[in-house]
Parts: structure tokens; sequence; C-alpha cells
């Protein structure tokens, strides 16, 4: 048996067909009213804009809006805005997943967007509130001129916003070095440790900032979306077989299929760490596709089932979790348990890895 990962359908509610390099989770935390939108330059002479948008987002109903436009040349654009929020730290190697979509529009006059950048800014603070450290995740930047002259305009910053140090930068530049921004819905996958180096075990918060900055725009628009953002363990998709388990029924084996995100590789997890709901597995191959295959004891996972006590047929979730490179992975999937002389009847299916039965 082999299984390959449905990369182009995503199911939520009714069927939503996924854009190139999008992924498949929806979660909750793009609501408008757990984010604080700021407008940091009121002298700004264009459209500054940052709020909430269902117009342009991945997920069906939401995506948060940054824009800038209209700027004028007399010195004092330079604007910023930006969205942000914090999280509560649920420990070391914690992955950062957001979808985002940048677009530029300039009349090619040389002035737009001139220093320009969209961002997502990670700072992790103590319980009293002290921030241990940052990182700038660059997904976007425009440079079109190399004067100190033009960075004054950014609150003298003596470098281009696409030549700064300290500064992760996404994606590949141009000729010219620039990072354009991207025609399309995108990913940003880190995982945080690997970019802020702090004691993890201090760390109680996680603050997320969405920044759409730009020196002059004269009449020309720089916008970003942002959307379907987690902080979780890096999210694996899982498959679990068989689709119904029937507790009382012989067989040996629950057979699971794990699939990572793109940037982890299923060559490095370590099979000895790989758990469904705390049962360890036995043993564990690689299949073609990028497939993990993993093995568990079918009547210790019927055991933890029926020691719930449910009242069968009943659909149940069942976890799957491990490390990958050292860094925690996790993923679920339903099954339908079923009890002696019960007919079978298949789980809905959401979004996951597919199998291929031979």
């Amino acid at each position: 048996m082999s299984a390959r990962l449905l990369g182009s359908v995503a199911i939520w509610c009714v069927a939503l067909w996924l854009l190139p390099g999008q992924s498949l989770a929806v979660t909750d935390d793009m609501e408008q009213d757990l984010w604080t939108f700021v407008d940091t330059n009121a002298e700004y002479d264009g459209t500054a804009e940052a709020g909430y948008s269902t117009a342009d987002c991945t997920s069906p109903t939401r995506s948060i809006r940054l824009s800038l436009s209209g700027g004028g040349t007399e010195g004092h654009d330079g604007d910023t805005i930006y969205a942000t929020r914090t999280f509560a730290a649920n420990g070391e190697d914690q992955f950062l997943q957001l979808m985002y979509n940048v677009a530029q529009q300039t009349d090619g006059d040389s002035w737009g967007g001139q220093h320009g950048a969209a961002d997502v800014v990670v700072t992790v603070y103590d319980a009293d509130g002290v921030p241990l450290g940052t990182c700038i995740y660059r997904l976007a930047c425009s440079d079109l001129h190399e004067s100190e002259y033009w960075y004054e305009h950014m609150g003298g910053d003596a470098g281009s916003p696409c030549h700064q140090a300290g500064v992760i930068y996404i994606g590949t530049p141009d000729e010219g070095g620039e990072y354009e921004p991207g025609p399309a819905w995108r990913t940003l996958n880190v995982v945080l440790s690997r970019d802020i180096a702090v004691d993890w075990a201090n760390v109680a918060s996680v603050e997320v900032k969405l920044v759409l900055g730009s020196c002059f725009m004269h009449l020309d628009t720089f916008e970003v979306f942002f959307d379907d953002l987690a902080i979780t363990p890096v999210p694996a998709n899982v498959l679990i077989h068989p689709d119904t388990l029937n507790v009382k029924s012989g067989g040996r084996w629950i057979t699971a299929y794990i699939n990572l995100p793109e940037g982890f590789d299923v060559d490095d997890i370590d099979v000895a760490t790989v758990a469904l709901d705390g049962i360890p597995a036995v043993r564990g191959n690689v299949e073609d596709e990028g497939i993990l295959m993993v093995k568990f004891e079918r009547a210790a996972v019927a055991a933890l089932i029926e020691a719930s006590n449910p009242k069968l047929p009943v659909d149940v979730t069942l976890t799957v979790t491990g490390l990958v490179g050292g860094v925690p992975f996790e993923g679920s999937d339903t099954i339908r348990v079923i009890g002696p002389g019960k007919t079978p009847v298949p789980p809905p299916k959401s979004a996951k890895v597919a199998a291929r039965r031979k």
C-alpha cells in the first residue's frame, strides 16, 4: 500500500479548491477581534488601510488586509501599518504557518513603492512581558534607489529593505537583488526556535506582527493579505487505516501514513518517537512520494477506545505525534469504530493523505 497527498482539494463544510502553495489547515486565528490594527504615521498623504476583508482570502470567510496607496512626493510618505496578536507559548520548536498574498502596482514613474516591505515580525516574551528575542521574515520588498537621501524617509535607516542584516528573506530575489511581491498565495513555514536564539523554557508568549510599510507610493498601491495562521507543532497530514475498526475483530495492525509540509522530510522522522494517542509505533518505513508508514498494535488501539466506554458505532479522532529532526509534529484522522455484528459505515473524509490500496 502507498499513499499520496491530496494537494488540490480541501473540505471545510463545502469543497474549497486550494491555490498553489496553499495549506490544508483552516484556523480561527485570523478572526478580526483577536487582532490590534495600528497606523504609525497620521501625516501620510495617501490612503492607509489596516483591517479585515472577505473579498480575497484563502479561507471561506476571513482575511487580514493591509494596504497603502496614493501617496505623494512631499517627503511625508513612509507610512507603516500593522496587525498584531499575542499567542500563549506552547513549548520549544513551535512551528509558524501563515498564508500571504502580496500585490504591488506602480505607474512606472520611479516613485512608486520605493523602499516598501511586507514583513512578519515575531517577538517572544517572558512571563513579565519582557521581550527575549525577535525575528523579521521579509515576504516582499522594493528598493528602486540606492541613495542615502531616500533612506532618510525611512526614519534614517542606513540600509535598503532588500539588503538588511538580521532579516530573513522569503523567496528568491530578482536580477536586481529585490524580493518582489508574488502573484498568488504563498506559505510561510518556519520553526521559530531555529531563528530566535533564546531559552524557550522562559518563553511565556509569542507576538506575531503583520507589517506593511513604504517610503513613497505616488498614486501606486502596495497591498498584502494574510490568512490561515497557526502556531503549533509541525502540522502533519495523516491517514489511518482501516477506515472502520471493529473493536472485536481480528487483525494485528493499525497503520498510519504520514506526510509533512514543505521544508520537512519524513526521512528525518525518528520512528521511536512516533505514537498514536500515546501508543508507541512498533515499526515504520518510508514509502515512495514522501510518505512514512508506521504500524501500531491493533489490540492496544482498540483497548484505548473501549476504555472511554463509547456508544458504538462512533467516529473517533486519533492523533499521531512524533519528532522530525528534533522538532515536534502532529496530525489527526477520524475513523469509524463499530462493535460485533455492525455494518461498517465509512466516516466522512476530511482533506488529508489519500491512499492507493493494492
